[in-house]
């Protein structure tokens, strides 16, 4: 006869009266490796730790490009306080530790720093001040050129189309654009008559003082030509301010020759917009001239030993076909070229992503990231700020990197349908605490990667003190 006693053991009472399951650090990694992302290498700046495995997450577009990840853009998300800023802030840090060259477009003020809240990171990485701008100038705003002999002149034909086409809210006609590129081309003529650089007033000048000759080349009568550009320089007029008029949207920013006050070689560029009122005509041109001048400046071909390709031997790798590749710089003492890494940030990047022509101008930074080392990161709050224009859409699809910290449920529920991720995301999103943010790298989700600072780095990430008491703020707030 069997005894009831030797099932006890079955029955469901004992089943679920079962003594907890404790393990070691070592153990629970161990089950949870099967199921683990990938790491990202052992290369890069460190972010923090990966929480569901306890592993260091090291992070960097240009080490971890083509094992899984076609491209170095990224974009940073989530609610106000949430750790952000201050993660944007030190991974910049320490890629320049790794040798990267970063330039910051900084719209987010700091009321009681009276400037924007990358200043302080900026000084202590440089020594510089940042490059400010303000309407009206100043003694410690600086200006930019659209007209400046850098930018090539094809671009700065394009450039100046831009400046004039945002100004006007409408695309210019083949007879105004004409016109306009007859102007540039005088304006240049007649400021080198001058020794001096040309500016816009000097195309605004030519548009309203058309040549004979030039109309006549055009089949134009002197009088249809004035008419062609006439609109186009009062836009120009009214942007820059003329003789009669100091008062322009962009008046001691874009109306001179070039007077930044930093060099572009530095470690850290940052550009101060917070003087620039948002959402108007004249932050777009500002962002517009400015993403110009960086590409054929900042931009231009360089070698990470501080060489141009010009001076690197070319190597055949096929003489069937004449294939070759830049080698190395006895003279520099470098065995290889290798392009100069490059990090550009984009503070409340709403102010780009939001608006369809500067998204469209960022677009070749964007599509074009790998041939110029670059890695573009765009900060915002949320994907509501931004449009759902065709333009924004490209770019928001070209950001292979998307971190997203905690929001509430409409945003988390809107952010996982407009980046496609796994429905699970959106209430895993909400449960988020701060410095904790999920990682889309490529097509690989990294649920939970908690952000670590070192404490010289708590001070000059912390961007709430006007709200919170420093002795008691989360060193994570941004």
């Amino acid at each position: 006869m069997t005894n009831l006693l030797d099932l006890a053991p079955l029955t469901p009472l004992h089943e679920s009266v079962r003594r907890p399951l404790y393990t070691e650090t070592t153990t629970s990694q161990a089950l949870y490796l099967p199921i683990a992302p990938p790491t990202l290498g052992t290369a890069g700046a460190v972010i923090g730790r990966e929480l569901y495995s306890g592993k260091a997450f090291i992070y960097c577009p240009f080490f971890a490009f083509g094992d899984g990840l076609p491209g170095g853009n990224a974009i940073f998300m989530g609610d106000t306080g949430r750790g952000k800023s201050a993660l944007a802030k030190t991974y910049t840090a320490r890629q320049i530790r790794l040798g990267r060259k970063v330039v910051v477009l900084d719209t987010k003020e700091q009321k009681e720093r009276e400037e924007g809240e990358w200043a302080a990171l900026g000084r202590s990485l440089t020594g510089h001040a940042p490059v400010k701008f303000a309407p009206g100038g100043g003694t410690t705003s600086s200006c930019i050129n659209p007209m400046d002999p850098a930018i090539a002149g094809k671009r700065q034909i394009e450039l100046l189309r831009t400046i004039v086409e945002l100004g006007l809210g409408k695309p210019l006609d083949e007879f105004a654009g004409s016109a306009l590129r007859i102007a540039i081309r005088r304006a240049h003529q007649r400021a080198a008559e001058a020794s001096r650089p040309p500016v816009l007033a000097d195309v605004a000048a030519c548009l309203r003082a058309p040549d004979e000759a030039d109309a006549r080349a055009k089949q134009r009568t002197r009088q249809e030509l004035l008419a062609d550009g006439l609109e186009a320089s009062y836009v120009l007029d009214r942007l820059c301010g003329s003789d009669q008029d100091s008062t322009g949207d962009l008046t001691g920013m874009l109306d001179g020759p070039t007077s930044l006050s930093i060099d572009l070689d530095a470690d850290m560029v940052v550009f101060d917009l917070t003087k620039v009122p948002s959402g108007g005509v004249a932050m777009t041109i500002l962002v517009a001239v400015i993403s110009v001048f960086l590409e054929e400046v900042w931009l231009r071909p360089m070698c990470e030993c501080g060489t141009e390709p010009s001076h690197h031997e070319r190597v055949t790798v096929d003489s069937s076909s004449g294939a070759w590749e830049l080698g190395a710089n006895p003279e520099a003492d470098c065995r290889r070229y290798t392009q100069r890494k490059r990090i550009l940030v984009c503070e409340e990047a709403w102010h780009i992503l939001g608006t369809p022509q500067l998204a469209g101008l960022l677009e070749k930074f964007l599509k074009f990231a790998r041939g110029y080392g670059l890695s573009c990161l765009f900060i915002v709050h949320h994907l509501s700020d931004i449009d759902d224009s065709p333009e924004t859409q490209a770019a928001l699809k070209m950001a292979d990197t998307v971190v997203v910290y905690s929001m509430k449920k409409s945003e988390a529920e809107d952010t996982a349908r407009r980046l496609g991720l796994p429905a699970w995301t959106a209430e895993h999103i909400m449960r988020l605490r701060r410095g904790v943010a999920l990682w889309k790298v490529g097509e690989v989700i990294y649920p939970g990667v908690q952000h670590l600072l070192t404490e010289a780095e708590q001070h000059l990430c912390f961007s709430s003190g006007s709200m919170a008491d420093l002795s008691t703020a989360s060193p994570e707030t941004g």
